[in-house]
């Protein structure tokens, strides 16, 4: 399950940056995007290639990337519902590989 959850996130990723695109508010804006999105699938690349400072590192972005979008989706859902589904979406998945991270990491000390 951790890989597809991985997976899913770097897939998520690309399929809202359409999205996130149309919103912002110039090309400084668009490249910053897409570099961040870059160097997300980049990570997600090396923590499936079973690197474990790239484990590390997704599930701290993980996690401080949920704690920031969980604070933003109330005033996300009253000025942008489709935003706030969007993120509703990357904050369950996010979520769920930080947990099957911990699993993971548990039942490999375990053995």
């Amino acid at each position: 399950w951790t890989r597809r959850v991985v997976i899913a996130t770097g897939v998520w990723s690309v399929l809202e940056l359409p999205f996130e695109l149309w919103i912002s508010t110039s090309a400084r804006d668009a490249l910053a995007l897409v570099t961040a999105k870059l160097l997300w699938l980049a990570l997600v690349g090396f923590v499936l290639a079973g690197h474990r400072v790239a484990r590390i590192a997704y599930g701290l972005l993980c996690t401080i990337g949920l704690i920031a979008m969980a604070f933003a989706l109330p005033a996300e859902y009253r000025l942008f519902p489709l935003g706030f589904a969007l993120t509703s979406v990357e904050c369950v998945l996010k979520a769920t590989a930080f947990v099957c991270l911990v699993c993971a990491g548990v039942e490999s000390d375990e053995t």
